[in-house]
């Protein structure tokens, strides 16, 4: 065999390792933003009261159901709803049904756009359309951790009782 043939032969190998090595290397070095985008199931929603105590998220029961999408323009969006949810009385039989927030109980989705701030570690929704019109044109702030296939939201918010709370969302990306 051909000395320079040998050297092919052996380059190859190590060309391989270099590039798989450069792979790695390169998503480790991926932001943040880059690695939020995809579409992440959610596996729990939970409070944290004034007093530390842990609690499954009343709204949204013991196992929620939801999608969150990120995409790489900017946009995303959001649906949850509690897996118990009852049929609310026909909109037909009683008109002021529709304003009945027992049809939505259960049930929360907007959408718009999204921006990172890696340094502290917050996503901001620019929220464009949602279910609820008090939320149109407000930003969601949410701190996030990201470790490997789990991504996990966090924000303060007011409990029904008025009192302040803190929300845990626990995603899985879907492959």
């Amino acid at each position: 065999m051909s000395y320079k043939r040998l050297l092919v032969i052996g380059l190859i190998p190590l060309a391989s390792c270099c590039g798989i090595i450069g792979c790695a290397s390169a998503q480790s070095k991926e932001s943040a933003r880059q690695r939020i985008v995809g579409v992440w199931r959610l596996e729990s929603r939970t409070v944290r009261k004034g007093t530390g105590e842990v609690v499954l998220d009343p709204v949204l029961g013991k196992s929620p159901s939801g999608r969150l999408f990120y995409d790489a323009g900017g946009n995303m969006s959001l649906q949850m709803m509690r897996q118990d949810r009852t049929e609310p009385i026909s909109v037909r039989s009683n008109p002021d049904e529709t304003k009945n927030p027992r049809i939505v109980l259960g049930y929360d989705s907007y959408f718009g756009t999204f921006d990172v701030n890696e340094a502290e570690r917050t996503i901001t929704h620019h929220v464009e359309g949602s279910l609820f019109p008090e939320d149109l044109g407000k930003d969601f702030k949410r701190f996030f951790t990201i470790d490997g296939d789990a991504f996990t939201l966090r924000f303060t918010s007011k409990s029904a009782e008025g009192s302040e709370v803190t929300r845990t969302l626990l995603f899985r990306r879907m492959r």
